[in-house]
């Protein structure tokens, strides 16, 4: 017989333990921000760096495209201000080559005269026909410094610059009184020399004989012994031979720019002679006064890179580029002065051709000695 013992308590369902630890929604939040235990004041700040780290890029980002943008527009400016070079002065390059290498020249010229236009406000500087060629070939158009000492011994003038009575004009330029021939073109050829002895007695025989005659410069470049032809000349020398030699008219001696091996004066031909010559005073006042007084003068400067693009304003390059920068000697007339608020000028004839300057002429500082523009005045004489 089995047995039994009843319990009569009353049985409980099993339940297990449970050892978690209920943590507030809150507190996990907090922990999963700040592992350290930071305050919000730090959440603040690592956004706000973050929020500059991305501004940051984005403003660079948007640099280099807008530097990127920039270069590709400049590119295209330069482009079509080559190909409205070729078409205005009727460029014919032979091969790819030869186009590829001249806009490259074209190219390096015009970032040169853009960037002096930015260092001298009121300048205009332009391509003109000589903004593809290379530096060599624009100093053919300059005489080497080696041609612009002599030991030709003359005298500075130290007589009156105004005659008794005579009050120089505030300005003058003797293009208005039609006392100037053309502008004129000397090429790859180093007879400048020539050019603004020339283009000075020209002025001088139109204001004493009442005469505007185009006289010959290459008469002087084949037949003046004493100067060089293409390679240079002495202003001095040159006024002797005219006084000496006198100078035919362009037309029957017209110019070629190079230099015969035989002098083709005939003797025959009608000339103009000067009386004398002057070799004047450094000082720009008396310049002036016999510019305004008498008439024209010739002068030597040194040439500075900016000056071959050169179109407007008045042209006042410093001492440092006109010692240290020069490419070469260069020889023409002064035809005038007047003034611009507080600066004065020259006015100046060149020899370089209309498409150069303002129509061949330009505007040079007055009383600064530019680029050693007193340093040899010459000046011919017409009883």
């Amino acid at each position: 017989m089995v047995s039994a013992t009843v319990f009569n308590e009353e049985q409980k369902p099993c339940k297990a333990v449970d050892d978690r630890i209920e943590i507030p929604v809150e507190t996990l939040i907090k922990n999963r921000k700040y592992p350290n235990g930071n305050s919000d004041l730090s959440y603040v700040l690592t956004q706000l760096f973050s929020g500059l780290v991305l501004l940051t890029m984005l403003i660079l980002l948007s640099f280099f495209v807008f530097q990127r943008l920039n270069h590709k527009m400049e590119n295209l400016k330069h482009e079509q201000m080559f190909n409205d070079f070729i078409l205005k002065f009727d460029r014919k390059y032979t091969s790819v080559e030869e186009f590829e290498y001249r806009y490259q020249i074209f190219l390096r010229n015009v970032i040169e005269f853009e960037a002096e236009e930015e260092r001298n406000l009121g300048l205009d500087l332009d391509v003109n026909e000589f903004t593809d060629w290379t530096d060599e070939e624009l100093q053919k158009m300059v005489q080497e410094n080696k041609y612009t000492k002599y030991d030709f011994d003359t005298p500075k003038f130290e007589g009156s610059y105004l005659e008794t009575g005579v009050i120089r004009p505030a300005s003058i330029d003797w293009r208005e009184q039609g006392k100037l021939t053309p502008i004129k073109n000397q090429g790859q050829c180093g007879s400048c020399w020539a050019f603004a002895t020339v283009a000075s007695v020209e002025a001088q025989n139109a204001i004493k004989k009442g005469k505007l005659v185009s006289l010959s410069e290459q008469e002087m470049v084949d037949c003046d012994g004493r100067n060089n032809g293409c390679s240079g000349g002495y202003r001095p020398y040159a006024m002797k031979f005219v006084k000496e030699n006198g100078l035919e008219s362009e037309k029957e001696y017209p110019y070629s720019a190079l230099k015969h091996d035989q002098c083709f004066l005939k003797e025959n031909d009608t000339r103009v002679f000067i009386d004398d010559f002057r070799m004047l005073s450094n000082n720009e006042e008396d310049i002036a006064n016999w510019v305004g007084t008498k008439g024209p003068v010739t002068f030597g400067m040194n040439v500075v890179k900016a000056m071959y693009s050169y179109r407007s304003g008045i042209f006042n390059p410093s001492v440092e580029d006109c010692t240290e920068k020069s490419m070469g000697a260069h020889a023409l007339t002064i035809i005038g002065y007047g003034g611009e608020g507080e600066s004065a000028y020259w006015i100046v004839k060149n020899s370089w051709g209309t498409s150069w300057g303002a129509s061949g002429y330009f505007r040079l500082a007055r009383g600064v000695n530019s680029c050693g523009l007193a340093n040899t005045v010459v000046a011919p004489i017409i009883n």
